[in-house]
């Protein structure tokens, strides 16, 4: 699965399960998708496994940073995502359907435009989402991707062509080399990545065991093997007592509701977290909260 229980998406593999979205050219990670969406999507959450360029043809959609970070991406506006971050979007039908772009990157793609447009002197930013204008000649551009490549499977040679014509477009518009700082500054972290570190900075986002073979990347089974080398047990039943543990943090910690705080940790069923909690504490949330009252 390209997502979670909890409808997580992991981007771009899990699109082609999202309903209003589909591949005009795609490669594994290297794709171009366009979204066309007439029903209202509020909440739904991602993640990024490559980075990502929105661009809104039609309609507005909201995206909130888990920093708190708010972004109103309006018609003709794109949004720059930095590769394995974590957001939430909102679309409200007040004006019309909303029609987006979404284009992937590898390394391949992102370093070619780099040399090609010399971007060694360009003064580096901290990589976070990142809102500028499009152009004018950019709903041309994209209006011909439907025409012209829907349908066809297209080669990686192609797909990567027409990312790096995309590049090269925006950069002769983008006086403020705002496309080349934040390239520049993406984590480009190749191959496989130290799972200790990943499993450090994401184990709290709920994603499958599958999404975090795939951020790490790993096959599933190299990662089964790697992660009970590297944390002496299987990943699920690391994640499930990661995921306990947070559970018993905000017992200790918060008023939260035992209900509340099932549904916080990703538990659809309280009793099923109640039962959870038991087995491995030794007694129920509410024991232990009554305990410390």
């Amino acid at each position: 699965m390209a997502h979670c229980t909890d409808n997580i998406l992991l981007l771009p593999e899990g699109l082609s399960e999202f309903k209003g979205a589909e591949p005009v050219m795609a490669q594994s990670g290297t794709s171009i998708f366009r979204k066309f969406i007439q029903q209202e999507a509020i909440g739904v959450e991602f993640f990024t496994n490559a980075p990502c360029l929105v661009y809104v043809a039609q309609g507005q959609e909201t995206f909130y940073d888990f920093e708190g970070q708010e972004t109103c991406v309006r018609s003709g506006d794109m949004l720059m995502i930095p590769r394995h971050h974590h957001m939430i979007s909102d679309f409200i039908n007040a004006n019309g359907p909303l029609e987006a772009w979404l284009f992937f990157f590898d390394d391949q793609v992102i370093e070619e435009f780099l040399k090609a447009v010399s971007a060694n002197t360009i003064q580096r930013i901290t990589c976070m989402p990142s809102l500028f204008a499009g152009t004018p000649c950019l709903k041309a551009y994209v209006a011909t991707l439907s025409q012209v490549y829907g349908g066809l499977d297209a080669p990686y040679a192609l797909i990567k062509a027409k990312l790096l014509e995309l590049l090269l477009l925006l950069d002769l518009h983008d006086d403020q080399n705002q496309l080349k700082r934040f390239l520049l500054n993406l984590d480009r972290t190749k191959s496989r990545r130290n799972i200790k570190q990943l499993m450090r900075r994401h184990a709290g986002q709920g994603l499958t065991v599958a999404d975090y073979a795939c951020l790490s990347g790993r096959s599933l089974s190299s990662f089964q093997r790697d992660f009970k080398r590297a944390f002496g047990m299987a990943p699920g039943a690391w994640l499930r007592e990661a995921k306990l543990a947070k559970g018993r943090d905000l017992v200790e910690r918060s008023t939260l509701s035992i209900a509340e705080i099932a549904y916080e940790i990703g538990y659809a069923d309280t009793s099923h977290f109640i039962k959870d909690f038991q087995r491995n504490f030794g007694e129920t949330p509410k024991q232990m909260r009554l305990k410390l009252a």
